[in-house]
């Protein structure tokens, strides 16, 4: 059952999901799919780059903390890029220091949600920030 918005359902916004952790992955994408969006999974920096350069996302949920290149510097990487630069990024982060959440923002994020999330806030902040972006 397609619950999304009249006017996201002109076709299936993409989600690219990018944290290191599987089940992390697993959950997000559940969630998301059974909303009607397409999820799109990449667990490191290398995955979420090369994905979003092919198939450019709706919107990009970002792990904060990540082994390598962690989400900060992903986020960079794609205000850089032309391709991704308009696509908003929700960081997912078990971390609540402000001084990460002031980074996050400063890299370019339009929102943030804390581990473990609630479902309901993830579809309602997903869709949100999805709708905005196709208006």
């Amino acid at each position: 059952m397609n619950r999304l918005p009249a006017v996201l359902r002109i076709r299936t916004p993409v989600i690219l999901a990018v944290d290191d952790q599987e089940p992390n992955i697993r959950l997000v994408g559940s969630i998301l799919t059974r909303s009607g969006y397409e999820v799109i999974p990449a667990f490191n920096a290398e995955q979420a780059l090369a994905r979003a350069a092919v198939r450019t996302p709706d919107l990009i949920l970002l792990d904060m903390r990540m082994p390598g290149m962690d989400g900060f510097a992903i986020a960079e990487r794609l205000r850089n890029d032309p391709r991704t630069r308009s696509v908003p990024v929700i960081f997912l982060t078990a971390a609540a220091e402000r001084e990460h959440l002031v980074r996050a923002f400063a890299a370019g994020a339009v929102d943030y949600l804390t581990k473990p999330f609630v479902a309901e806030e993830l579809i309602a902040r997903v869709r949100a920030h999805v709708e905005l972006k196709l208006a």
